[in-house]
């Protein structure tokens, strides 16, 4: 019976640990975008701005595009993968579209 007790207080703790380690970890589209420097532009022009409809960012598609054109422009070199990551980094915390 003790032995049972422990396994779960260890199990218990180590889920525990892993909630708090990813609740912790910043969203793979953020370390993208900050590494790729983003906010040189955007930091004067925003997200989700008046400024930036020339961009067509109405949509999580325009917003994917929108990020694919950053990216080639800009020669960041970011894989497919890595593009959604950004986008759905952007979407969580300044556009909020339906995928």
């Amino acid at each position: 019976m003790r032995m049972s007790t422990l396994s779960i207080g260890l199990l218990a703790s180590v889920s525990l640990l892993s909630t708090q380690t990813q609740a912790s970890s910043p969203h793979p589209g953020k370390v993208l975008h900050d590494d790729a420097n983003c906010m040189k532009c955007h930091a004067d022009m925003g997200y989700a701005k008046p400024s930036l409809k020339k961009m067509g960012v109405d949509s999580w598609p325009a917003l994917k595009k929108a990020v694919s054109y950053c990216e080639s422009n800009l020669n960041v070199g970011w894989f497919p993968e890595e593009q959604e990551q950004v986008a759905d980094y952007l979407n969580q915390e300044y556009y909020h579209f339906d995928k």
